[in-house]
């Protein structure tokens, strides 16, 4: 379940984004497909891209749904383009904070999870590579190839 702290950060995040975006003269438009799972639809560059959104508020790691039963209701297998963000409280107001990992990574790194009781993927921050990590628009646009 989320707090409405990680769904005010996830909000604020997607705000941001598409200010970032406006101002590289860059067309967007997202669409929350799947609530339970925080799984976004986006047009960029008349690209469509799936992103998951989570937000982490305070703790050491993060609590997501697995995201490979979702996804494939709605792209196939060779048209993926999908990825993992994982948001932090950034620390200067309008600069992003977290972690993108492209669905291939995601995939290979998956079982090096954990599972929660209530079959959510238990991500520990220390786990992931510092080549995921972004703490600005920069750096979050060429992760995900823009």
């Amino acid at each position: 379940m989320l707090t409405e702290a990680s769904k005010k950060l996830a909000n604020e995040f997607l705000s941001n984004l598409k200010a970032a975006l406006g101002q590289k003269r860059v067309k967007f438009d997202s669409k929350l497909i799947r609530r339970q799972s925080q799984l976004y639809r986006f047009y960029i560059k008349n690209k469509t891209h799936f992103l998951f959104v989570h937000a982490g508020c305070g703790k050491e790691f993060f609590e997501i749904p697995s995201p490979g039963q979702d996804i494939s209701h709605f792209v196939t297998l060779e048209n993926m383009d999908w990825a993992v963000i994982l948001l932090r409280e950034p620390k200067v107001k309008d600069r992003p904070l977290g972690f993108l990992i492209p669905h291939d990574d995601f995939i290979n790194m998956k079982s090096g999870f954990r599972m929660n009781r209530v079959g959510q993927i238990k991500i520990r921050e220390r786990d992931l590579l510092l080549k995921y990590q972004f703490n600005n628009w920069d750096t979050f646009f060429r992760l995900l190839h823009l």
